[in-house]
């Protein structure tokens, strides 16, 4: 199934704006509210960016290692694997948006701003109920 789906939409500014557009239904449920945002792909606009209002994941769990490990590392690897397209997911840990640039490839670990960021100790749920630092932890 991998295969033909690579084979029928094959990266391109339509399949990037097509996928867009579906994760924005299709994802609604579990972060909430999305938009489609346009952004600069191969030096022309585009609408690849699906935009997370106020991500109700990271706002339930205030953490932002579950954020992390939980959310975007799946996403961007489950999104790689399956459709055959890079997407970058930027976490903003200050507004709790969240923006996927899908066509984009995300940055190594080494590099990625979002693995950098601390734990948020004083509101952390994991932190308060379990006493443990869950950004320290990045599940391979």
């Amino acid at each position: 199934m991998k295969k033909q789906i690579r084979t029928l939409l094959p990266q391109s500014k339509f399949t990037r704006e097509l996928y867009a557009v579906f994760t924005t239904f299709l994802f609604a449920w579990l972060v909430g509210p999305c938009e489609v945002k346009e952004s600069e792909m191969e030096g022309e606009g585009e609408k690849n960016v699906v935009h997370v209002k106020k991500c109700r994941f990271l706002e339930e769990t205030s953490c932002a290692g579950m954020c992390i490990n939980l959310c975007k590392m799946p996403t961007q690897r489950f999104i790689k694997d399956t459709l055959g397209m890079p997407t970058n997911m930027v976490p903003n840990f200050d507004d709790m948006s969240c923006d996927m640039i899908i066509g984009q490839d995300p940055p190594a670990p080494a590099d990625d701003p979002a693995l950098k960021q601390p734990c948020y100790r004083i509101i952390c749920k994991a932190k308060q109920k379990h006493s443990t630092d869950c950004s320290n932890y990045l599940l391979d």
